[in-house]
């Protein structure tokens, strides 16, 4: 990449062919295209040094034994002048500027771990919040505010949240200062399955087009089972892990009962001939104790 300043700069009639919008449809929105400009000029020589910060962190939390995987990306410049245009719709008395649109924008960088465990989403909010200042208070998108995930996040002071779609994570926004700029980075906190459901959704939703009954209703129907499933990998790996303790305990007080096993079989959201048979393989595994 050239210095930055012999970096060819953005001009309006650039801008407005980028996003395709007039001059005076961005101004009955509250926006000017030269303001814009002058925001694309200023982001566009950061790109490297974005680049950097979301190196830096996921070689950080793929140390984390909990971290299936880690991944990130820098915001395009377009895409950051579509998400202040969007945003002037929700904040219309907010007005950026060249001077302070870095301290508004949170995702410049976005860092995504993926876990394979439901559970694992606490130790890693934990690790993030010991490690790096955050903007906020996390936040912890759940599908239900009366469900026990749902308290146990508001008790560890996280702002909890239902959207309505069923989407779930965990995002933390930290303030990162290379250089002594600060940049706001969006860590999200996913599983496997929910990550695999938002992206569908989010090919489906984002960003110009909102899905017809049909669709929501198939996208209802995916999130369920998404759920499902989570709740059926965490209970494999913890009848898995008790199941070994079990086997290797003292048959006259083993470590782990067999009600306790039988409980995970119970925890999981199949129909009761199903719990049937899983509880007879399990009889087949526990005999002689």
């Amino acid at each position: 990449m050239c210095p930055a300043n012999h970096i060819q700069k953005a001009t309006v009639p650039f801008i407005l062919s980028l996003l395709k919008v007039s001059q005076e449809e961005l101004r009955a929105q509250g926006l000017e295209a030269q303001e814009l400009a002058d925001i694309y000029n200023d982001y566009s020589p950061r790109l490297d040094e974005l680049e950097d910060i979301g190196l830096f962190l996921s070689r950080a939390l793929k140390q984390l034994r909990s971290a299936h995987a880690v991944c990130y990306r820098v915001k395009e410049p377009l895409h950051l002048l579509k998400k202040i245009i969007r945003k002037k719709k929700e904040y219309p008395n907010r007005h950026l500027t060249s001077q302070n649109y870095l301290s508004f924008i949170n995702d410049l960088v976005g860092v995504r771990i993926l876990h394979l465990n439901k559970r694992d989403c606490h130790a890693i909010g934990h690790y993030i919040q010991q490690h790096w200042e955050l903007k906020r208070a996390p936040y912890a998108y759940v599908s239900s505010s009366h469900s026990a995930e749902a308290r146990q996040f508001a008790a560890d002071k996280y702002k909890v949240l239902v959207k309505d779609k069923g989407y779930r994570a965990q995002h933390y926004i930290l303030r990162i200062k290379p250089n002594r700029q600060q940049y706001l980075v969006e860590v999200q906190v996913k599983t496997l399955f929910e990550e695999g459901w938002s992206e569908i959704d989010h090919c489906i939703r984002y960003p110009d087009h909102e899905p017809n009954e049909l669709l929501n209703r198939l996208l209802a129907i995916l999130n369920q089972l998404t759920s499902n499933a989570d709740v059926v990998a965490t209970q494999i790996q913890a009848l898995a892990n008790e199941l070994q303790k079990y086997k290797q305990s003292s048959p006259a007080a083993p470590e782990v009962s067999a009600s306790r096993l039988r409980g995970h079989i119970e925890a999981l959201p199949v129909d009761e001939q199903e719990k049937q048979y899983l509880y007879a393989c399990l009889a087949t595994l526990t005999e002689g104790k």
